[in-house]
């Protein structure tokens, strides 16, 4: 395994200037999964829930990305409401659903624990360090954030960084 994932597999509803998409393929988890298949191998730890359309899964499959950590839970999936303006890199969230990631506790399988580099997609600060605890000597770990964890969950980010070699969040988020 070159590179594990565990984030986020959502459903989206986004608003831009240009139009509005319900219940689109969203989740850091999924992102940034996607965009990493291009480079190495990935490994994809995270939860949907009952109601998840499994044909969107067809588009991390086709990129080669292995799906085996992720679980399928009774209840509806966590889903994201937000809007951009011109400027993409402040999204207002305008509802955030977290279903049956509330009680997602992600479980890393013995090929996931000695993953040597981790990304923690943008999910409960208090999730990315229970897989932290489980992983054995990563080389590398990644976490991303954004405003929803950073205003609702603090303390819990504030103890994560330690633990971290590199963290994500865009400009706005920084101030």
């Amino acid at each position: 395994m070159s590179l594990l994932v565990v984030g986020s597999v959502a459903l989206d509803s986004v608003e831009t200037p240009f139009g509005k998409r319900e219940d689109v393929l969203g989740g850091s988890g999924t992102y940034f999964a996607a965009a990493a298949s291009l480079f190495t191998g990935v490994s994809v730890v995270g939860v949907v829930g009952e109601d998840f359309p499994l044909e969107d899964l067809d588009f991390l499959r086709r990129r080669g990305v292995d799906l085996d950590g992720l679980e399928s839970a009774p209840g509806r999936t966590f889903r994201w409401r937000g809007r951009y303006g011109f400027d993409l890199n402040a999204a207002q969230t305008l509802d955030t659903q977290l279903n049956v990631f509330e009680h997602f506790s992600p479980k890393l399988g013995a090929r996931a624990r000695k993953a040597e580099r981790i990304f923690l997609g943008n999910i409960d600060p208090e999730l990315q360090m229970r897989v932290l605890d489980q992983a054995e000597r990563p080389r590398l770990v990644c976490a991303d954030t954004m405003n929803y964890w950073i205003a609702s969950r603090r303390a819990q980010l504030l103890s994560l960084l330690p633990r971290i070699d590199v963290l994500m969040v865009n400009d706005s988020e920084l101030r």
